[in-house]
């Protein structure tokens, strides 16, 4: 009898190990959805407003996607908000340590791409689950009309949402521990 009573507790820490693991992952697979969720919704309204006024949609490109995601990563990780990271690199140097290289045409000038960044706290917006801030998904329209709202009304990321000559785009977003909500989206 000992030795089944001793098998049962193994059977039942070896459960309760995977369903801890499982709860993990679910709390951050569901976290990522939201996130994702937000970039697609963030990406329709841009381009909304790319038809408003007579221009083609952008594509969302999975390459420029990883490199936005990773700069607002960046950024919620390290609590800066800048085109540049702490040490000095840009966009541009973001694109290339990705092996990405943009060459657009603009009449007779390349452009080599652009960037928008945003930030966004509020606390009705965000939950914490298992230790993790996660977006409220009730919250995530409301989050992705105030992003776009603020680079429409910037003249400098309205001209890069408005540039006829650029096709695709990457939407990045990541949430720092504070609950702080960082944007990237990068152009080509």
């Amino acid at each position: 009898m000992p030795v089944y009573r001793l098998h049962i507790i193994a059977v039942f820490i070896s459960l309760l190990c995977l369903a801890t693991a499982m709860e993990g992952k679910v709390t951050a697979a569901r976290s990522d959805a939201g996130l994702i969720r937000l970039e697609k919704k963030i990406h329709a309204l841009l381009n909304r407003e790319r038809a408003k006024h007579g221009l083609a949609a952008l594509s969302l490109d999975a390459d420029l996607q990883g490199i936005a995601r990773k700069h607002s990563q960046d950024m919620a990780r390290r609590n800066y908000f800048s085109h540049d990271d702490p040490e000095g690199r840009s966009f541009s140097d973001r694109y290339r340590a990705a092996g990405f290289e943009c060459r657009v045409r603009t009449g007779g000038a390349l452009c080599t791409g652009a960037e928008n960044i945003s930030q966004f706290y509020s606390d009705a917006a965000l939950l914490h689950e298992g230790g993790e801030t996660v977006l409220d998904s009730s919250a995530e329209d409301a989050i992705a009309k105030s992003v776009v709202r603020g680079w429409m009304n910037s003249r400098n990321h309205r001209e890069n949402i408005l540039a006829p000559y650029f096709r695709r785009q990457g939407i990045g977003v990541a949430i720092s521990a504070s609950g702080t909500v960082y944007v990237t989206e990068d152009f080509c």
